[in-house]
């Protein structure tokens, strides 16, 4: 299931508005601006998120990932994905922050990374 979300004015929409909009996607339970520093700008979930831990952890992972990506000259980090045996955890830069998608184990990862493509423009309108 892809989501839509929809907006008359995009940047009439708060960032948690638009963030709260990913939690209608089936099986995504939280979603979370994060600062490169694993600074929680702003976050919203479905159950309890120890955000502060997903934050510390978002900013870990993301910088090993663009250590390796440098380290091949593969350029700048687009998406990344997490799996694991009850969910899956999706980054995605957005300016110089970290959009960061939980889901768990009914998430239709392409459906997910669909939409963070497609409303990649939103986030950024909202922050």
């Amino acid at each position: 299931m892809v989501a839509t979300i929809t907006t008359a004015n995009p940047q009439s929409n708060s960032l948690n508005e638009v963030l709260s909009e990913f939690l209608t996607i089936k099986g995504v339970i939280a979603a979370a601006i994060i600062g490169r520093d694993g600074f929680v700008i702003e976050g919203t979930s479905t159950t309890a998120v120890d955000m502060d831990a997903l934050g510390a952890m978002v900013a870990t992972a993301i910088g090993t990932t663009e250590s390796l990506g440098a380290e091949f000259s593969l350029g700048l980090m687009e998406q990344y994905l997490a799996e694991f045996e009850r969910g899956k955890v999706i980054m995605a830069t957005v300016k110089d922050d970290i959009l960061a998608i939980v889901t768990d184990q009914t998430a239709v990862i392409g459906g997910v990374r669909y939409a963070i493509r497609k409303h990649l423009n939103e986030v950024i309108e909202a922050m």
